[in-house]
């Protein structure tokens, strides 16, 4: 009997610590936190997708020709 009180003992604790670092937690973000979508986080417009893949292309072009050029 005595050792199950100490194992419902310890598990309250660990119980009333793992809610303390929870409820910590949610107050500094409460406090210092926001919802604010990041312009980084933006979904890019076709535009500027397109804008992209065209500095890819140029940058797949300039190493296959400096490949081609060492073969060669």
């Amino acid at each position: 009997m005595f050792l199950l009180q100490q194992t419902i003992k310890a598990w309250r604790t660990c119980f009333y610590l793992g809610g303390a670092v929870f409820a910590f937690g949610t107050i500094i973000y409460s406090l210092f936190g926001s919802g604010e979508v990041q312009p980084w986080a933006e979904p890019k417009k076709p535009e500027e997708l397109q804008a992209l893949g065209a500095e890819k292309d140029k940058e797949k072009d300039k190493e296959r020709d400096k490949d081609m050029k060492e073969v060669v």
